[in-house]
């Protein structure tokens, strides 16, 4: 039997494509975990998010009442400081 060229680079571009295809197909199994792994940390974050932006809501109706809050609101920057108030010493 004759060997015909045509056949075996066609074999060989055929075992090219399918390691190919192998590599990648293990590539997007590894990426699309990551993704998966990546939301679900994002949406914690963002639960997280508006549990404090409810806290902070909740604190600044309560210091409208209550105004001993006010110094705990404002050394954390989420209300500004009282005008007759000095700046704290360094």
């Amino acid at each position: 039997m004759k060997k015909n060229g045509t056949t075996t680079i066609l074999n060989w571009a055929l075992a090219i494509a399918v390691i190919a295809l192998a590599v990648c197909s293990i590539q997007y199994f590894f990426k699309t975990r990551e993704v998966r792994n990546l939301q679900s940390k994002i949406v914690e974050y963002q639960n997280k998010q508006q549990f404090l932006n409810s806290l902070i809501a909740d604190c600044m109706e309560y210091s409208k009442r209550n105004p001993s809050i006010d110094p705990i609101l404002e050394v954390n920057n989420l209300k500004p400081k009282a005008a007759g108030t000095k700046p704290a010493a360094k």
